[in-house]
């Protein structure tokens, strides 16, 4: 049962209104749940408005952006580093031993690798790892957090080559099917299309953003760029045009999926991985003043904080560029899944960090319950 009609409950749907009457969104799902119940679900407004409004559902698919990071790329190296197969200690040296770089695992999980944050590598003629590769490190290894889609995406090259294995495959072999995810996926199936929440229409925030790298201009004027809406493809140009998913985003799902998955993350009902190793999303391992990151996930205890003060310090989390998060407390295992598609069919500047902590803490009085 879920409880859709309490004083919390209707403030969530006096501020979804208000924030759709507005077009921040187009349509969002909401989830809410306390260990293993469910006290609000909802999904209001609609999945897409170009070509044609279609209404969102409970069942309705999102493009999940950067919780690609923790719930795949993140998951996936802890399962190897559980086998052996990855020390999280090693260098990407070990791995490709021609790279110029010191970072090691870790660093590559906690942001702390120094990698530059973004670049579209799909607009450079030469291979993923040889662009990165011919990169300049922005700090010292270890020595700050600089949040880096290029890390995760090196980390699927990495897992690549330890699992033998195309990194879709990994993700389906070792988590989406054993949990018996039947709407969670890196690329759409043709049944499950209809059911997808379209994204930008065209690559436009992108295009925008290499226009003002030097080291890309000229090749994003030449491109064959994304021109239609987006549906059922990743977002994300890099993982786009890596064949579906780069590490660092990739990841489409439903919140019930997301409720099922988030259950991996607490020792109590984990059932991939051991205890001792998910203790590893909960512990800060970059005790610098501003970012506090775990393996794969975002500390609350930030003096950025993403999550909200509603959410005690011990909350992990992350959120998507798409308009998407999760965001977890280790007292009585509570979850806060968002999902929306703000970004269609237009990017525009939202701070939807405001916006989630104000659901937060509304969701919050509604678990305590």
């Amino acid at each position: 049962m879920t409880d859709n009609a309490s004083p919390p409950a209707v403030k969530i749907d006096t501020l979804v209104h208000e924030w759709s009457g507005k077009g921040i969104f187009p349509g969002i799902s909401i989830l809410a749940a306390r260990k293993d119940r469910i006290v609000f679900q909802k999904a209001y407004g609609f999945k897409s408005l170009v070509p044609k409004k279609e209404l969102a559902g409970p069942d309705t698919i999102y493009d999940l952006a950067s919780l690609t990071k923790p719930l795949i790329t993140a998951f996936l190296v802890l399962y190897f580093s559980e086998r052996k197969k990855i020390s999280l200690n090693a260098c990407v040296k070990t791995f490709f031993p021609t790279f110029p770089f010191d970072c090691t695992i870790a660093q590559l999980l906690t942001h702390t690798s120094g990698l530059p944050a973004w670049e579209p590598l799909y607009l450079n003629p030469h291979p993923y790892l040889d662009t990165i590769a011919s990169m300049s490190l922005e700090s010292k290894p270890g020595a700050q957090v600089n949040y880096s889609c290029i890390g995760y995406i090196l980390l699927h090259f990495i897992l690549q080559k330890v699992g033998s294995s195309e990194f879709g495959a990994l993700a389906k072999k070792i988590i989406i099917e054993p949990l018996g995810l039947n709407n969670t996926f890196l690329e759409a199936p043709p049944h499950l299309l209809p059911a997808v929440a379209p994204t930008e229409k065209g690559n436009e925030f992108e295009r925008k953003k290499a226009a003002e790298m030097e080291r890309y201009t000229d090749l994003g004027k030449t491109f064959n760029w994304r021109t239609g809406v987006i549906r059922g493809e990743t977002h994300d140009g890099n993982s786009s045009y890596c064949g579906g998913s780069a590490g660092n985003a990739g990841l489409f799902s439903t919140t019930a999926d997301l409720f099922r998955i988030s259950k991996e993350f607490f020792p109590s009902t984990a059932t991939i991985l051991k205890p001792e190793t998910i203790k590893l999303f909960w512990e800060n391992k970059t005790p610098f003043k501003k970012s506090h990151r775990s393996l794969g996930f975002k500390l609350n205890s930030s003096l950025q904080t993403s999550g909200g003060r509603s959410l005690s310090r011990k909350a992990i989390g992350h959120n998507g560029f798409t308009g998407t998060s999760i965001w977890m407390e280790p007292e009585e295992e509570t979850k806060y899944i968002i999902l929306s598609n703000r970004v269609h069919p237009v990017v525009e500047s939202v701070n939807f960090n405001k916006i989630r902590r104000r659901l937060h803490r509304h969701l919050k009085r509604l678990t305590r319950g």
